[in-house]
């Protein structure tokens, strides 16, 4: 079974702050899911003997689909609403297993929620989700949430991150360029993203094997940083059209997906609601006059500086956990990060419009960890969000950059 163990990793200032709400959390990790069973913690549980949890133990463990020695030979089985949580969950909202047993009963994915950890070349970092509330609230609300240190951190199991296609050294420059840019406070969030879309179709461009694809790349890069110096990198973005109606339209198309999957966080739901019904989107479009009407009432709706700056942060420890832009191509993985920021701001904007006002730190903390717990209990839900943008004709950057809003912030410092 593996052991919880306290070891030297970065990770960023908030989760020095975190602990676990415990009954006092908004929402709670123990239901709406089915919680993944690695093979020794099956085989633990269920050679409990003369215990009192044997029969709940029973109830809520169930053979999962993973073979022997897998991380889902056994599964957890949680019901679909608050009423119907794990069956180890106590009344007043601790769980039983560890309370009577402790931490090393646990399966992996219970002791180590919300934190991940990984590896990249013996270096580990760790980071959390902020589909945990307590997560997105240290984000919303610390500028320096993500102000990176080495510290003592549990570590349960990590994921280690390899790459064969360039050298470590490319590998390392390429990761600290797009982090970069994510991390560039002084700088709204549309502009960093519209910068990483332009660096990764530039990447990709890249072709060759070893030094030679190295070599491309590391000119691409002293391009882009030599643009950045002088200054005419941000001139080119704002040269860059929009066009809002598109932008309108593919995320209505992707506020529809609510109604084909099974949400169990009805609030997600209902904060979708709100911010459709505060922009005037119509489910059945409404012809010229209503999406010129739309579209007004949309680009005169601001966010304000500090939001903005919030939802960056939460994108930026996104990218970190994901050993962003190297988790999968980095067009496929800058343009899933736009879609996250696109979804966002989009209901962000329509709840500040049906509000009335900017929303505080405590509606967007809602929005946050609710739209990632989505992605956590229903992992489909952002591959069927992007088929949507996608089946709207988005296919290259130069598409994608058209929904990317070009926001004047008066109030920035």
């Amino acid at each position: 079974m593996s052991v919880t163990r306290h070891l030297e990793v970065i990770a960023p200032a908030y989760l020095e702050k975190f602990s676990c709400l415990g009954p006092t959390c908004p929402d709670t990790c123990c239901y709406g899911w089915q919680v993944p069973v690695e093979h020794e913690s099956y085989l633990k549980l269920m050679r409990l003997q003369d215990d009192p949890l044997k029969p709940l133990v029973k109830q809520a463990l169930v053979r999962g689909p993973g073979k022997p020695g897998s991380d889902n030979f056994g599964m957890l089985k949680l019901g679909a609403t608050r009423e119907q949580p794990c069956a180890l969950l106590s009344e007043s909202g601790l769980c039983q297993l560890h309370a009577t047993h402790g931490e090393t009963m646990l399966p992996d994915v219970c002791s180590s929620y919300p934190r991940a950890s990984k590896a990249v070349d013996g270096v580990m970092d760790q980071f959390a989700s902020p589909s945990c509330p307590e997560v997105a609230r240290l984000l919303v609300e610390d500028v320096d949430a993500l102000d990176l240190r080495t510290s003592q951190q549990p570590v349960r199991k990590y994921v280690e991150f390899r790459t064969t296609s360039m050298t470590p050294e490319t590998m390392e420059r390429l990761r600290s360029f797009f982090l970069g840019c994510m991390g560039a406070t002084q700088l709204p969030v549309w502009q960093r993203l519209a910068l990483q879309l332009l660096v990764a179709e530039a990447v990709e461009g890249c072709t060759g094997l070893d030094t030679s694809k190295d070599a491309q790349i590391g000119a691409v890069l002293d391009e882009w940083e030599g643009l950045l110096a002088t200054g005419e990198a941000l001139a080119l973005l704002q040269d860059l059209p929009r066009h809002d109606l598109l932008h309108l339209k593919v995320l209505a198309a992707a506020s529809r997906i609510r109604a084909e999957l099974p949400f169990n966080r009805t609030r997600y739901l209902e904060l979708l609601e709100e911010a459709l019904q505060g922009l005037g989107v119509r489910e059945d479009g409404g012809g010229a006059k209503a999406d010129a009407l739309v579209c007004e009432r949309f680009a005169g709706t601001a966010l304000t500086w500090e939001i903005d700056q919030a939802l960056g942060r939460v994108l930026l420890n996104h990218c970190y956990t994901q050993h962003y832009p190297l988790g999968m191509p980095a067009g496929k993985m800058v343009r899933e990060v736009v879609l996250h920021y696109l979804m966002l701001r989009f209901v962000a904007v329509g709840l500040t419009s049906a509000r009335g006002r900017p929303l505080s730190h405590a509606e967007l903390t809602e929005l946050v960890y609710l739209f990632y717990r989505a992605q956590v209990h229903m992992p489909e839900y952002l591959s069927r969000c992007m088929a949507a943008f996608e089946g709207h004709g988005l296919q290259r950057t130069e598409h994608w950059l058209l929904l990317l809003p070009a926001e004047i912030f008066s109030e920035k410092p």
